[in-house]
């Protein structure tokens, strides 16, 4: 490609989500001799006339200027706290799609893969190995769930980096999560908890349909987290392992993801999936730096 692009970093305007990450991104697009530009989903106006789809974002008080970019990588919708919002960002990302523009990963396909509930159900129906899992607005429904698990794992089904993820095998004891829960008017996502081989999990990334480069997230306790300790370790992945993190990324349509795979005496199950993954940990272990390989996906997207 010989002329320059605009290619766009997309998040909200607020607290920056993973900037290291973002820093990477920019660092990487400038590397490859194109323009960065910074699109907040938070102060971004969609326009719809007749002549189409436009959008707009605020860079000052009353002072707008068009998204105008060649392509776009998703980064991060922010912190939600109302789903009017939540859709309104979604559709300030799908109009920049409308308008033409290759945006890695697509909204809707961002949207189902960070929800636990919904990318392990595609996952599931698809017959990739997931966890025992129920998903239920019903506390009893739940409950019964930890006594058939015998020993489970109760998650937000949006939540990220092991926060606020709880192991249980009492289901009284489970009763009080649920009834917290509820509280907050969300839904109990209730996993078997598996006993995986070395305390740990595999982190799988994949770039454009390629798998660049695997870690093993060593934990200090249950939890394999980066973010809660874990150490990450590179590993080279097996044929299988890197064959579920390509099937995974396919059915649900992700043009970069890490993917969240651990081994147990029953074989490899697929424990999430992070299609705005932090990559600071990997490239540490690893050497690779995913931003450089995600970038170029679009580039090459934008080429065609």
């Amino acid at each position: 490609m010989t002329r320059c692009v605009d290619i766009g970093i997309i998040r909200p305007y607020e607290v920056e989500f993973n900037q290291p990450d973002i820093e990477d991104l920019e660092q990487a697009v400038r590397e490859f001799g194109h323009r960065v530009k910074r699109v907040y989903v938070n102060m971004a106006s969609v326009r719809l006339s007749r002549e189409g789809v436009s959008v707009y974002q605020a860079i000052g008080r009353g002072v707008r200027e068009p998204v105008n970019i060649d392509g776009g990588i998703l980064r991060h919708l922010g912190l939600i706290r109302d789903f009017e919002q939540l859709l309104h960002r979604v559709w300030v990302v799908r109009a920049i799609e409308a308008m033409g523009v290759y945006v890695v990963n697509s909204a809707m396909n961002w949207l189902v893969a960070s929800d636990k509930l919904a990318a392990l159900m595609m996952l599931a129906k698809s017959g990739l190995p997931v966890p025992e899992t129920e998903s239920s607005e019903n506390m009893f429904m739940a409950y019964d769930a930890v006594k058939r698990f015998g020993e489970a794992v109760v998650k937000e089904l949006r939540g990220s980096m092991g926060y606020g993820v709880f192991k249980v095998n009492d289901p009284d004891v489970a009763m009080n999560i649920f009834s917290y829960l509820l509280n907050l008017s969300k839904p109990m996502y209730v996993q078997r908890f598996l006993n995986k081989k070395g305390n740990g999990d595999y982190r799988v990334v994949v770039v454009g349909g390629q798998v660049i480069g695997a870690i093993f997230r060593r934990g200090v306790g249950w939890k394999s987290n980066v973010a809660q300790g874990a150490r990450p370790e590179a590993v080279k992945p097996s044929g299988e392992l890197m064959e579920l993190a390509l099937k995974t990324c396919d059915i649900l349509g992700l043009g970069y993801a890490g993917v969240d795979i651990a081994e147990t005496d029953e074989g490899y199950f697929i424990l999430e999936v992070n299609p705005s993954m932090s990559w600071q940990g990997f490239k540490e272990a690893t050497g690779i730096n995913p931003a450089r390989y995600i970038v170029k996906h679009v580039i090459d997207h934008i080429k065609r």
